[in-house]
Parts: C-alpha cells; sequence; structure tokens
C-alpha cells in the first residue's frame, strides 16, 4: 500500500482505482484514507489489539468530505491514546453500534411496564400515558439517542395543549422509567435528571363541613344507588375511589364485618383490612347484587360514569370546589376532630408513611386494630347524625 504525506491537495488527486487500495499517512503511521473504485475516499485507522503478531483492527473515522482531513486526523490520534489506555475502540464501536439497535425505546417501555407497572395500581394508566406522550414521540429511537431535549420537548408539546397537570404527570413517569433504565445498566445517566415540573404542584387541603358532608351524601343517593353507595363508603372509610368503586363481594365478611382489600388493589401493594361501621354495613346491604362487583355496572363492570355523575352531584348538593378525593381528607379530619389518635388515622387510610415513621416504623408493627374498629364506629355514628340532621331540616323546608 501506498504511503505519502496526506494533506487535502494530495487527497483531492487521488486517482479512482481498479479496487479498494489504501494510502497511509507518512506523518501518522496507521492512518489513512481508503478510495474504492466508484471514487469514495473514507478515512480509516489500522491499529493492534496488542503486541506484535496480535490481531489487527479497523477503525471507520468516515467519509471524505463529511469530515476534514483535520478532524479525521484527531479522530485517529484518540483511536492511538485509546489504545495506549488498554481499550480497543473498534470493539468498543461495534458495541454502541448494536446497543443502538438492541435498546429501543419501544422494546424497553413494553418491558418496564410489565415487570414495573403490572405490579401497580395504577400500572394501567401510566402504562398508556406513557404509550402515548412518549412512545409516540420517540419511535423507533435508541434509548441511546435520547437526551435532555428530548425529554423537554414532550413535556412542552404537554404544557401547550393547556394540560399542566397532564404535563407533571407525563414527566414524573418518564422519570421513573428513565431512572428503571439505569437501575438495570441500559443507560449510565438518566436524561431527565434536572428536568423541573413544568406547573407548581399546590397541595389540595380541601375538606368539606358537616353541613357540606351532609348534602353531598344526601343528593349522591338521588343521583344513582350505585354511586351514592360509592359516596357513602368513600366517606364513612376514608379508603381510595377506586378502592371503593371496584369493591368485589368476596373482599366482604359481613358477618365479621371486615373488608379486605388484596394487595393488587392498594396503592402501596399491601392488604389492607377496614373494619365496617354500622353505617357501612347498611350502605353495602342496600346494594342488590348484579354481579362480582358490589357497585356494579351493568352487572359485569364496576360503576365508571363519575364525570357525569360528579357534575349532577355538584348540583344537587349546591357543594362546588371539591372531588371525591377530598372525601379522604375530611374522614380523617373529622377523626382528629373527634380526638382519634393520629397514627391509628393512618393506620385506616393505609398509609405508607404517616406519623409512625423511620425508625420507629420498623419495629411498630401493631395494626391498632381495636382503635380501628372504635374510630371508625364513632366516625359512622358522627355521619349518620350530621346527615338525619340535615334531612330532617329538607323535610321542614318542604313542609312550609
Amino acid at each position: 500500500m501506498p504511503r505519502v504525506k496526506l494533506t487535502k491537495t494530495v487527497i483531492d488527486a487521488l486517482p479512482t482505482p481498479p479496487s479498494d487500495i489504501v494510502y497511509w499517512d507518512a506523518a501518522l503511521p496507521g492512518f489513512g484514507v481508503k478510495v474504492t473504485p466508484k471514487g469514495r475516499k473514507v478515512f480509516i485507522v489500522l491499529y493492534r489489539t496488542g503486541g506484535a503478531g496480535a490481531k489487527l483492527r479497523k477503525y471507520t473515522i468516515g467519509p471524505y468530505g463529511q469530515v476534514t482531513l483535520h478532524q479525521a486526523r484527531t479522530a485517529a490520534q484518540k483511536v492511538f491514546a485509546a489504545r495506549v489506555d488498554g481499550r480497543d475502540p473498534a470493539a468498543e464501536k461495534r458495541e454502541k453500534k448494536r446497543r443502538v439497535v438492541a435498546d429501543r425505546v419501544a422494546d424497553l417501555l413494553e418491558r418496564f411496564i410489565d415487570q414495573r407497572l403490572s405490579q401497580n395500581r395504577s400500572g394501567a394508566e401510566i402504562a398508556r400515558l406513557l404509550r402515548r406522550e412518549m412512545g409516540k414521540a420517540w419511535a423507533g429511537r435508541s434509548i441511546h439517542e435520547i437526551g435532555k431535549r428530548d425529554v423537554v420537548e414532550v413535556i412542552s408539546a404537554i404544557e401547550q395543549r393547556g394540560a399542566p397537570v397532564a404535563a407533571n404527570k407525563t414527566l414524573k413517569s418518564i422519570k421513573t422509567f428513565l431512572r428503571w433504565c439505569v437501575g438495570r445498566a441500559v443507560i449510565d445517566q438518566s436524561p431527565a435528571e434536572g428536568v423541573p415540573l413544568p406547573a407548581k404542584e399546590i397541595a389540595r387541603d380541601r375538606v368539606l363541613d358537616d353541613d357540606e358532608l351532609a348534602r353531598v351524601i344526601l343528593a349522591a343517593g338521588q343521583i344513582d344507588d350505585r354511586y351514592g353507595g360509592i359516596v357513602e363508603l368513600l366517606a364513612l372509610t376514608g379508603q381510595r375511589r377506586e378502592e371503593v368503586a371496584r369493591l368485589a363481594w368476596d373482599e366482604l365478611d359481613l358477618t365479621q364485618r371486615v373488608w379486605t382489600i388484596p394487595k393488587l388493589r392498594t396503592k402501596n401493594a399491601k392488604p389492607h383490612l377496614v373494619q365496617l361501621s354500622d353505617q357501612s354495613i347498611a350502605v353495602l346491604r342496600r346494594m342488590e347484587k348484579r354481579g362480582p362487583y358490589v357497585f356494579a355496572d351493568h352487572g359485569a363492570k364496576p360503576f365508571q360514569h363519575f364525570a357525569i355523575a360528579k357534575r349532577k352531584l355538584d348540583e344537587l348538593s349546591k357543594v362546588t370546589g371539591w372531588r371525591l378525593h377530598d372525601l379522604r381528607r375530611t374522614c380523617v379530619s373529622g377523626m382528629a376532630r373527634l380526638g382519634i389518635a393520629p397514627h391509628v388515622a393512618d393506620k385506616i387510610l393505609n398509609h405508607q408513611s404517616g406519623t409512625i415513621s423511620g425508625v420507629a416504623a420498623v419495629y411498630q408493627r401493631h395494626d391498632f386494630l381495636h382503635e380501628r374498629k372504635d374510630a371508625l364506629e364513632r366516625w359512622g355514628a358522627h355521619v349518620a347524625n350530621i346527615v338525619k340532621k340535615a334531612s330532617g331540616e329538607r323535610r321542614k323546608i318542604r313542609a312550609v
């Protein structure tokens, strides 16, 4: 193979050969330019993986025209420097190319959904969100091509649709997915780290007073027996909306007056026992068995028409600026007014971390079942009294 001092003038003048030929640089041994029969000129580097007699490696830098001679010579020097450090740049390049092909975002997302989200109570919702927002935006791309700007662009697109809450939720979900990728050594660092939430989150503090709570329960009963039952049981037990709405008959033991929520339906993936007050038992006994769910919608499915029912509930009750989850806060706040200890209320709500946390939580395994039963009975009696009072006042108004 010819050896010449490579300059731009020399490279431009190189003739088109009948077969591939490499012109090696006289100034930097191992660095050269390959010329093909089609006139294509490509910078390459040749080096040995070990000492004399070791296997030769070819590293392709890039085509002349896209890469200047100066850039190519600098790249070649970096390859030789890496070789001195004991690295194999050609093998590293092949591995990087393999990872780009293998570690597709779409494939990793499905693995994440299967391994992580399938165990999460809200996993299906998050999976839909990630597939819609992240999966479509990064379709066909490798996770190694994703940078911070790509993350920001996904979130900005949601913001521009006027959905700041959805943008926050999507960013949190993307960060969880990327941290999962880091934990499995797919990527070294998450490109979402340091990306701030697009909208300031304000913790809700809405608590219904006794009059509002009574009006809400009475109005819900006028809409639908299933919806009314859900609202009343939410107020009486302080559990989450989907936990109540998807309550199955086989989770109940009305004789022992307990409801056991299986771990697949709780937020912290732990089974939770809810003791039922007289008022809760009365709600459940009013329900007709239409299928596996207590609040069944057309037999096989749990109640689903929350948005429509909630608008009607606000109209009938004249209570606005609240949502069903606020009944959970109303329940625990009401218990506090009755003198019920915070750690007992935390157990009723199945909070993963509450007033007993840190080292104390490691050693404190008592479930406070007796105290929880007493608390729910006292709260149930209180709710019954305010509803009875509000109902009586309504009758008086109608009589007038």
